[in-house]
């Protein structure tokens, strides 16, 4: 007995594969991290905290010792706020909140 390309058993063997690949290909999609969830837990960053010491961190910009003129958190390529909100995530700083009106040595342009 032969069985032929398009038989029933190849339809059904397709179907699971096309599922299969479907499921694998949404694996990485399950893993990504939920953004709104995060940025409502998240806590403001403190300036005395070591790693926005380290970066020279401060909450306004105007205070930031080498910050360029205009340079804000706010119009920084890594800042993750919502324009026009007073703080938001920056990746530099994960689990935390920065000010949009301060400033650290990572600052880089748009």
């Amino acid at each position: 007995m032969s069985r032929t390309c398009g038989g029933p058993e190849n339809a059904h063997r397709r179907d699971v594969l096309r599922r299969l690949a479907l499921g694998l290909a949404a694996v990485p999609l399950a893993s990504l991290p939920q953004r709104a969830p995060a940025a409502a837990a998240a806590t403001l960053l403190s300036e005395d905290d070591p790693l926005a010491k380290a970066q020279g961190y401060v909450a306004d910009a105007h205070r930031a010792k080498g910050a360029q003129g205009g340079a804000l958190c706010s119009n920084c390529s890594i800042y993750g706020g919502v324009p026009g909100t007073d703080s938001g995530p920056c990746m530099i700083f994960p689990g935390k909140l920065v000010k949009a009106a301060g400033w650290c040595k990572a600052w880089s342009s748009l």
